[in-house]
């Protein structure tokens, strides 16, 4: 019998694309949205949505009743531990059975940057839920890369603070295609996955393969991570996540997070997507 799932977080990057998984495979699951608009947008999709506000203590009950598996995602913010708390106590009160935690790499309540802590923060408290989980910790998403795509347009460029610096990003796509198989197959409870791309790469190698991928020469600007930061604010960006990317993108260039993980390949039976099959997908995302 299949499991009932919940969906939080459906309307996002990952999320998206889980859904489209879940579509494909017929399974039986429900995405949460708080927006209307949103939820119309994936209802006309065949999706089946219920209201809910991880604010909302007792529209995330109203959620999960007669559901067996949360999957809980949600911005990354401050505010994080406790609505995922929320949802959490929620999970615990409706009989929940499996929750399966979007995180991040590094993710600890004493970990080296807020994100890491947030994150941290909210995985104790599932697992102090006693409910089994799985946590998916992924490394810099090359969806990333989409946010350069106006200085590739209007100056052929990328702009980066790693150098040399090598990272395995992920693609998003695979962390759905984990979560789908960490939420419909057992065995996959009490585990934290790490998850990178099938290698590390630097912001040569992405140029790289955006020049073959566009015809026409695309280069790396490098900025300090001081550049970086005050554009980062200049923009609009609060300054404790900006404060993150900081710290992230200097253990990036000292090349400290260079490590690859077979927890992908392990987890769903093929290679991580590479950075040039990734760019041919979404060319046009660059043009």
């Amino acid at each position: 019998m299949q499991p009932k799932i919940l969906i939080t977080g459906a309307s996002g990057t990952i999320g998206t694309h889980l859904c489209n998984r879940l579509v494909a495979e017929e399974a039986d699951f429900t995405a949460m949205v708080r927006n209307p608009l949103k939820a119309k947008a994936l209802n006309d999709k065949g999706i089946k949505t219920t209201g809910g506000d991880l604010s909302d203590r007792n529209s995330l009950f109203e959620a999960m009743q007669g559901m067996d598996k949360l999957f809980l995602l949600s911005s990354t913010s401050p505010d994080l531990p406790g609505l995922q708390g929320k949802a959490v106590k929620a999970a615990v009160e409706s009989g929940i059975r499996h929750i399966v935690k979007i995180s991040v790499r590094g993710a600890d309540i004493n970990g080296g940057f807020n994100i890491a802590r947030y994150h941290g923060e909210a995985e104790q408290i599932v697992r102090e839920s006693g409910i089994p989980f799985t946590f998916l910790r992924p490394h810099s998403f090359m969806q990333n890369l989409f946010f350069d795509s106006k200085t590739i347009h209007e100056k052929d460029a990328v702009y980066s603070s790693l150098g040399t610096g090598k990272i395995p990003m992920i693609d998003a796509r695979d962390i759905a295609d984990v979560a789908f198989t960490t939420l419909t197959q057992d065995g996959h409870e009490g585990e934290s996955w790490y998850l990178t791309g099938p290698e590390a790469i630097s912001y040569e190698d992405i140029a790289g393969e955006l020049s073959k991928g566009l015809g026409r020469k695309i280069s790396v600007v490098n900025l300090s991570l001081e550049e970086e930061y005050n554009q980062a604010v200049k923009a609009g960006m609060p300054l404790w996540l900006a404060g993150d990317i900081k710290i992230v993108n200097r253990d990036y260039c000292q090349g400290r997070e260079t490590k690859v993980s077979p927890d992908v390949e392990k987890i769903i039976g093929r290679k991580a997507t590479s950075i040039d099959v990734f760019i041919k997908d979404h060319i046009d995302r660059f043009r």
